[in-house]
């Protein structure tokens, strides 16, 4: 036996500790030999003898044809001779492994006549691989489909990652903001504190801040609106760069949800108890907003009274119109009917109070109509006169043929009030208020100082005082939310936002002009319509439809407003059933009395309401035509199904021609 030559002996031992195998293939056998290391990486026994085709049939279904291509090109005489890639074989025991094949082509007369290689077992590195891979497609898929705002930064505070939830949240596509400065995403009054407050967090001991742990922060949309947000975040640094990922998470549906909060003192009181083991750490970090909160859960508490309150006040104004009608037609001394009418324009002032009631209270809907804003200032100077006082010198300078604008006109009314109450306490010893109209054609851009206008027509509703006037920064905060200079109990700090608000909601949009000592004139922009204001005409007898033989059941619980309906029916011509409660009303239809038409109150004693009535004579009697008529106001409707949406509802307190009308349209429909 020879004795094996120091050199190869150490060059055995450096391919074993390197792990690696090694391969010759020659044409003359047509076999692949293999060493102990190569043998044993493929699972063969040492007395194997395998062809190239016993190699291919080794390797990985999946992996074959990539196998049979890579030794075809090897064994290619016109190519490169090399044999280099990594891929599966499947072991006799099942098992399967990642080996990488390098080999090298050695040619004879022009076609290859041996190949020399080297083989090594890479399962564990291509195993990591995947791993890696799977892990970071895992990750990947959680930044991706989750919920919030996920934005990476690097150092100079440039953005490198924007999930889906940051596209959604901020309506910018992540192709447009990656590499742009953080600040696109922060409103412009913060930018600078907030790029101090990010290099001091980095600069610090903290590596991460959860969500609650700094108070409430503000972030800019695509749109240019801003919306209340928490954010969480860490840094990290890599080769000496150091990373910043925040989470940002939109708050602003639950700030809308605690600003709606309607609950008495004892229901307050309760759930204060409840929760105050829970929010303890939150009410310390936010006593200034829990302050608004209250402010503002009184004057919904307000609101959800007055809505009850408009019920019965609307049922006794019913009672007083409804008989000074039917008296109206009983008297013939003009003297008698002078005192009369003069009842009837108070019941009428009373039911207007009630509308503005609701309208400061925010519990009517928006009900646009064309408006000539000098009729609504007109109509509002006698108010205005006693509501500010003698020592208010009170103007109004009305531009003649003022463009007509479509908005709600109670809102507009309560805009007014409220900047002349502002403009009364803006002057403690007394001074000039003026309410100014004109016409205005403005370019684009030209109009607004948060919003501005596109180019068009509009109408200029001004209201200026002599008063003390705002300093730069609280009229650069007059149309937030909640911001106030007023004493606790004086102002909410929801007027001119609340006014804000209604204007851009009617397409328009305000502005605030101040100096100290001088005054402060705020200006409502409203877009011209070219829809006709409505004008009031006289009611008058023979304008009045009357019945044509038909039968109705009226359905009321309160006995005075049973009575006084069922005479203005019958005045009108009307054969009239009554019925106290709901469930009277469906026994007097299950007789089979034959009727055209069921008028319902809406909130009723006895467990069934008009809407209940409505439903079930619908279903059992459809023949039978519907009116139902309510105090409250027309938020109503918000809890009744998709079936009851297109009934009619008419409003107390209502005239005579209003009840006929109602009822003709209806039963000639």
């Amino acid at each position: 036996m020879s004795q094996e030559h120091p050199l190869e002996s150490r060059y055995r031992v450096a391919l074993e500790s390197a792990q690696i195998g090694i391969w010759t293939w020659s044409r003359a056998s047509g076999l692949i030999v293999w060493d102990d290391q190569a043998r044993a990486m493929l699972g063969v026994s040492p007395e194997a003898r395998l062809s190239i085709a016993d190699l291919e049939a080794l390797a990985h279904p999946q992996d074959r044809d990539q196998l049979r291509g890579a030794l075809a090109r090897a064994l290619d005489p016109l190519g490169d001779g090399t044999l280099a890639l990594d891929t599966r074989f499947r072991a006799a025991d099942g098992t399967v492994c990642w080996l990488s094949l390098y080999g090298r082509a050695e040619l004879h007369d022009g076609v290859v006549d041996r190949v020399c290689g080297a083989v090594r077992d890479v399962t564990t590195s291509r195993s990591l691989e995947v791993q890696s891979g799977q892990l970071e497609a895992r990750l990947s898929a959680i930044v991706s489909i989750a919920a919030d705002a996920i934005i990476s930064l690097d150092s100079a505070q440039r953005i490198t990652l924007f999930n889906d939830g940051a596209e959604r949240l901020f309506g910018h596509q992540r192709h447009h903001v990656i590499g742009q400065p953080l600040d696109v995403l922060i409103p412009e009054r913060y930018r600078a504190a907030h790029a101090g407050h990010v290099h001091r967090f980095g600069g610090g001991g903290n590596v991460a801040r959860s969500m609650g742990q700094r108070s409430e922060i503000f972030a800019r949309r695509k749109d240019g609106t801003e919306f209340p947000a928490e954010a969480s975040i860490s840094h990290i640094e890599i080769d000496g760069e150091r990373i910043y990922t925040v989470v940002l998470r939109d708050v602003s549906e639950r700030k809308r949800t605690l600003d709606m909060l309607s609950l008495s003192r004892s229901e307050l009181e309760a759930r204060v108890a409840e929760r105050t083991a829970e929010l303890q750490a939150e009410m310390k970090r936010r006593e200034d907003t829990q302050a608004q909160l209250v402010r503002t859960q009184r004057m919904e508490a307000f609101g959800q009274l007055t809505g009850g309150v408009a019920h019965d006040f609307n049922n006794l104004l019913t009672v007083i119109t409804g008989n000074l009608e039917l008296l109206e037609m009983r008297l013939e001394d003009e003297k008698q009917k002078a005192l009369l009418k003069r009842a009837h324009d108070a019941a009428e002032m009373g039911a207007r109070l009630t509308s503005r009631l609701l309208t400061f209270a925010r519990r009517r809907q928006f009900s646009p109509a064309p408006l000539n804003l000098n009729e609504q200032v007109m109509g509002m100077v006698d108010l205005l006169r006693r509501t500010l006082g003698e020592d208010i010198d009170l103007n109004a300078k009305l531009a003649p043929r003022l463009w007509t604008v479509r908005a709600d006109p109670s809102e507009v009314e309560n805009a007014v009030l409220n900047l002349a109450i502002n403009a009364r306490d803006a002057m403690p010893k007394g001074g000039r208020l003026l309410i100014e109209t004109a016409n205005v054609t403005a370019e684009a851009g030209q109009i607004g100082t948060i919003e501005r206008l596109p180019a068009g027509a509009y109408v200029r509703l001004s209201v200026s005082d002599t008063g003390t006037g705002m300093p730069s920064d609280v009229l650069a905060h007059a149309f937030e939310p909640f911001f106030t200079t007023k004493q606790p109990g004086r102002g909410t700090g929801l007027g001119l936002s609340t006014i804000y608000g209604f204007v851009r909601q009617s397409g328009g949009t305000a502005t605030i002009y101040s100096e100290l000592s001088l005054g402060t004139t705020v200006t409502l922009y409203l877009p011209r319509t070219d829809d006709s204001a409505p004008t009031v005409t006289e009611i008058r007898d023979d304008h009045v439809p009357l019945a044509r033989g038909e039968t109705l059941l009226l359905v009321e619980d309160n006995t005075e407003v049973r009575e006084v309906t069922r005479q203005r029916l019958e005045m009108l011509g009307y054969r009239v059933i009554e019925a106290p409660h709901g469930a009277a009303a469906l026994a007097t239809l299950a007789t089979g009395v034959e009727v055209d038409l069921v008028f319902s109150d809406v909130v009723m004693a006895g467990g069934l309401s008009g809407f209940d009535v409505a439903r079930a004579t619908r279903q059992r009697w459809p023949e039978a035509r519907l009116l139902l008529t309510s105090g409250y106001p027309d938020d109503i409707l918000r809890d009744q199904g998709a079936e009851m949406q297109d009934l009619r509802i008419l409003r107390k307190p209502y005239n005579r021609l209003e009840l006929a009308t109602a009822l003709r349209d209806i039963l000639d429909g």
